[in-house]
C-alpha cells in the first residue's frame, strides 16, 4: 500500500473512530466503575470483535449482512439486549465505593473483555461500515490480503486508542462520581441505556 494511501486511510479513520459510540460509552462506564487500567480489557474485547468483523468483510460475509435486513436487525437487537441487560444490572447493583470494594466478578478481566467484545460485535453498523469504507482505499489491481493486513491493524489500533482516551477522560472529568456510588451506578446505567438507544436507532 502506497504511503499516501495509508495516510489518507488513517486521516479518514481518525475522524470516524473518534465519534462516540456504544463501545466508547462502555469504556467510559468501566473506567468510572473499575479504573482506567482495567478498561484495557474492555478495549481489547472491542478490537477483537472489530478484527473478526473485518475478517468477515474480507471473506465477503459483510456484503451479505449489509444487504440482509433480517441479519442486520438480528445482530442489532442482540447488541441492544446486551446493553440493556448490563444497564439494568448496573442500575440495580448495590452502592459501594469502588476503591473500597473487594474485587467481584463484574471487574474480572474476562468479564470486562467479554462485555467489550459483545457490545462491539453486536453492532452491525461496523460490518456495513467496513464493507463500504475499505474498498475506497484498496487497489483492485494489487493483492488484497496484504492491503487488508495493513488496514485492519491500523483501524483496530485507532479504535483501541480512542476507547482508552475517552475512558481516561471520563475518569478525570467525572471522577467525583466515584465518591457517590449510588449516583455512579445510576449514571453508568443511564449511559449504557443511551448506548442501547444509539444502537437501536441504527439503520
Amino acid at each position: 500500500m502506497p504511503l499516501e494511501t495509508w495516510l489518507a486511510f488513517v486521516a479518514a479513520s481518525l475522524i470516524l473512530t473518534m465519534t462516540p459510540g456504544p463501545s466508547i460509552l462502555l469504556g467510559m462506564v468501566h473506567a468510572l466503575r473499575f479504573g482506567t487500567k482495567r478498561t484495557l480489557y474492555t478495549a481489547l474485547g472491542d478490537i477483537s470483535a472489530n478484527m473478526i468483523q473485518m475478517l468477515l468483510v474480507a471473506a465477503g460475509l459483510g456484503i451479505i449482512i449489509a444487504n440482509s435486513a433480517v441479519a442486520f436487525q438480528a445482530i442489532k437487537w442482540a447488541g441492544v439486549g446486551v446493553l440493556i441487560f448490563m444497564a439494568i444490572k448496573m442500575w440495580r447493583s448495590a452502592p459501594t465505593l469502588p476503591d473500597a470494594a473487594p474485587p467481584d466478578r463484574s471487574s474480572h478481566p474476562a468479564r470486562l473483555y467479554a462485555s467489550g467484545f459483545a457490545v462491539a460485535f453486536g453492532n452491525p453498523k461496523a460490518l456495513v461500515f467496513f464493507t463500504a469504507f475499505f474498498p475506497q482505499f484498496i487497489d483492485p489491481t494489487a493483492p488484497v490480503l496484504p492491503q487488508l493486513s495493513i488496514m485492519c491493524p491500523t483501524m483496530a489500533a485507532l479504535d483501541f486508542a480512542f476507547v482508552m482516551l475517552y475512558a481516561a477522560g471520563a475518569k478525570q472529568c467525572l471522577g467525583f462520581l466515584r465518591r457517590h456510588p449510588r449516583l455512579l451506578n445510576r449514571t453508568a446505567g443511564g449511559t449504557l441505556l443511551t448506548a442501547a438507544g444509539i444502537l437501536a436507532s441504527t439503520r
